[in-house]
């Protein structure tokens, strides 16, 4: 008996030595995010007065100084699933956070000056469109197609709007009048819930923008239905403005370029007037109901009294959600898209000069890429790309569009240019300065993926019709389409990715005949200033992300490998002069792929979160957890991520390898970076292009000023090259402009024959030794 106690007490004592090994390991290698980069779009705006702009964050509600963007204050709570409605004059806020579980909504009203919650109370429902009295404590909701109205000082319903009300339509037509005549357009939907509603200035009636022909009037005190706006060329009615003195309402439809001016006592159409190309997307009266502003991206305003069109300004900010007045009617705030996912941009204007006072910037969204140095990150959104400067954690530069991004953005290795698609024109544009260096014509809407090669000299674009072009960035006119010789079809391109030197471009297309679909990976070699098609294979079928899912490197015998995201794993090839050879089979790991600047690890997704793989031993690494992995740095520097609201997650990915496997060392425990850009340590990081012929680039960073040396060695230890920089400050050499540029000959000036090579480099007391390979 003893001897089982005894042998059960050891046991017991290995368990409880095991798990706390495992749990002090995970807290001893915890990390977080070194910064954080932007907010989420506001769903909402409005103004307290002129010094004082209302937003609605994710989270609560932000008074906020309009020009500084300083925070003065902050009140209510907003959950994951919320919506915010201003009165009027922003005087009073409700916040409706809506229940997970349930169709529950609890309404929270405050009051906006004093920051003070007057009410709280619940719906057993959810609600679609809330508008507060002018007048009244009434608080008008919309719940399943019918109108209720609450006190909103005490949560009492005070009754339900009661009338024949006209038949709900499916569909609906809207006209557009153009120079080229009149054209209409049909949309569909099932849904019932209503547009919009106001309240008229004496607070007596309610008017109401539904999928019903026309526009309702409701009396609020019989809470009936007492007439409508007729005259509506399309059957629904998205939108409405009431003049502050109650004398004139607008309405539009959403996919229509007419605005609709209305007398209110009188019901009878005053306006019926075009405005641009585009869909109307908001209508506001300034404060002394002289103006309206009716928007599309521009804003057009008309004189109330002669119903004339006086005046238009704007930019090339597209997909306008709203406009917000000041008190004063001096500042116009106009907010351009709004989502998570679709990013934002607002612009403050002063009405009399028609000049931008603020451009706010600092909203998130859309896809993100890391420059290869990691000091620059590209987010691709709905309408925007914004260049933001990591260090600073500010957008440095918007780049706006009419047609979509969303994707097909590429970043140079030198990380000093980006390309993308502007209709017509695909663009290469300086980062750092902002100017366009060189445009070709293709004609396409959009770009699917996009990508550069090493040196800078070519670029490979997927269009929206699914070709594959390669553009000489040397000579625009030298546009190149791509063809394959697979089953005599041209596939339907996807996703792009060059090797390391250059030499490769590999593409994953589909292909259809007769509905039967099949998937490939395809290669071409460079020859010359030519792509030359090698060979293609199948593959079950590729992930469809407009992430990185393709992605070159160098096995340590100096073989070009390939890694491909299929639909559920990754697949990782060895390229070979006739076939692809099959290496492994990475299970779950998913877009986005990167391989380290050492080439031996690969950084995926698997399952929501940041996976790192020995993918030479098919091995995951244990690191910390970093949930919605989006980009990573080719220097092995920077991480990205982003938290549920949409924020960017700045990580040290230096970090995230434990220290025996870490390439770049560790940073001491507790200690992270000050400011981002600022070197904390020597590195010698991996040459580009590698493989090589004829030259390369050697980068490092360096913590302190040092003597810096580089000596190149043959794979027998014979110096080949002895390179002196000198003295050389404290800083990040690691972009092809400062990085250490060795043209493949010896010190004889005699180009040196193909192999692997070792560098070492040192720097005072630092010194570190790497491999490169040279390919003829």
């Amino acid at each position: 008996m003893k001897t089982l106690t005894f042998f059960l007490t050891q046991n017991l004592r290995v368990y409880i030595t095991l798990i706390c090994i495992v749990c002090i390991a995970h807290i001893a290698f915890a990390i977080e995010p070194i910064a954080t980069i932007g907010q989420p779009p506001p769903d909402q705006y409005g103004f307290l007065s002129n010094q004082a702009l209302l937003r609605a964050s994710r989270t609560d509600i932000q008074i906020v100084h309009p020009l500084s963007e300083e925070i003065i204050d902050t009140f209510g709570i907003r959950t994951e699933s919320s919506d915010v409605v201003f009165s009027s004059k922003g005087t009073h806020s409700a916040i409706l956070n809506y229940s997970k579980d349930t169709s529950t909504t609890t309404v929270n009203i405050w009051d906006t000056n004093a920051r003070t919650q007057i009410s709280e109370w619940e719906i057993e429902e959810r609600i679609d469109i809330t508008a507060f009295s002018p007048t009244q404590s009434l608080l008008a909701t919309f719940i399943d197609d019918k109108i209720y109205l609450w006190n909103w000082q005490t949560g009492q319903l005070v009754g339900t709007m009661v009338g024949e009300r006209r038949q709900l339509k499916d569909c609906y037509y809207v006209e557009h009048q153009r120079d080229n005549g009149k054209s209409t357009t049909e949309h569909c939907t099932s849904s019932t819930s209503a547009h919009d509603a106001v309240f008229t200035a004496d607070g007596k009636h309610l008017i109401v923008a539904s999928k019903r022909p026309d526009i309702e009037v409701w009396n609020v005190e019989t809470r009936n239905l007492v007439g409508h706006f007729e005259g509506h060329s399309g059957n629904w009615v998205d939108s409405l403005a009431i003049s502050p003195d109650g004398i004139h309402l607008a309405s539009f439809e959403e996919e229509s370029n007419l605005v609709y001016l209305w007398d209110v006592s009188t019901r009878q159409l005053l306006l019926k007037e075009p405005i641009g190309d585009e869909g109307i997307s908001d209508l506001i009266f300034s404060p002394d109901s002289n103006y309206l502003y009716a928007a599309d991206s521009n804003v057009y305003i008309f004189d109330t009294k002669s119903g004339q069109q006086i005046d238009n300004f704007g930019n090339d900010f597209p997909g306008l959600d709203q406009m917000v007045l000041s008190p004063d009617g001096k500042t116009l705030l106009m907010q351009h898209i709004s989502g998570i996912w679709d990013g934002s941009v607002a612009v403050l204007w002063d009405i009399e000069s028609k000049q931008q006072l603020k451009v706010y910037a600092e909203y998130t969204g859309g896809e993100v890429r890391l420059s290869p140095n990691g000091q620059t990150m590209v987010s691709t959104e709905f309408h925007f790309i914004k260049i933001w400067d990591v260090p600073s954690r500010q957008v440095r530069m918007v780049i706006p569009s009419r047609y979509l991004f969303n994707r097909g953005v590429a970043i140079s290795s030198d990380s000093q240019k980006i390309a993308y698609c502007k209709y017509p024109f695909v663009e290469v544009r300086d980062i750092q300065t902002g100017k366009v260096e060189t445009q070709f014509q293709i004609n396409s809407w959009m770009l699917e993926q996009t990508a550069f090669s090493p040196s800078g000299r070519w670029l490979a674009a997927v269009d929206s019709w699914h070709d594959l072009f390669i553009l000489d960035v040397k000579n625009p006119e030298n546009i190149q389409r791509i063809f394959t010789k697979i089953e005599l079809e041209s596939p339907n391109f996807e996703h792009i990715a060059f090797n390391e030197n250059g030499e490769y471009l590999a593409a994953t297309g589909r292909t259809e005949k007769n509905n039967n679909y099949k998937y490939w990976i395809m290669l071409w070699r460079r020859d010359g200033d030519n792509f030359e098609f090698q060979y293609a294979w199948n593959i079950p079928q590729y992930s469809s992300g407009s992430s990185s899912s393709l992605a070159f490197a160098t096995s340590e015998d100096g073989s070009t490998v390939l890694a491909a995201s299929e639909q559920n794993d990754t697949q990782i090839w060895k390229i070979l002069t006739n076939k692809a050879e099959l290496i492994t089979t990475l299970s779950g790991a998913q877009y986005p792929i990167y391989f380290s600047a050492d080439n031996q690890y690969l950084f995926t997704d698997r399952d929501g979160e940041l996976q790192i793989w020995d993918w030479q031993s098919s091995t995951p690494i244990d690191h910390p957890s970093i949930p919605e992995f989006r980009s990573f740095s080719r220097d092995g520097s920077v991480l990205v991520s982003s938290d549920k609201t949409g924020r960017y997650l700045i990580w040290d990915a230096t970090q995230l390898l434990p220290s025996e496997l870490n390439p770049f060392g560790v940073e001491p425990n507790g200690k992270q970076f000050v400011t981002l850009g600022q070197i904390k340590r020597n590195q010698l990081l991996q040459n580009f292009p590698n493989p090589f012929n004829p030259e390369t680039w050697i980068p490092f960073r360096l913590a302190n000023e040092s003597d810096v040396t580089i000596r190149i060695y043959t794979s027998s230890g014979k110096l080949a090259r002895f390179i002196s920089l000198g003295k050389m400050s404290a800083g990040d050499y690691s972009s092809q402009s400062q990085a250490i540029h060795w043209d493949g000959r010896n010190d004889n000036g005699e180009a040196v024959s193909s192999g692997v090579y070792l560098y070492t480099i040192n720097a005072g007391n630092f010194s570190a030794t790497r491999k490169m390979l040279i390919r003829k």
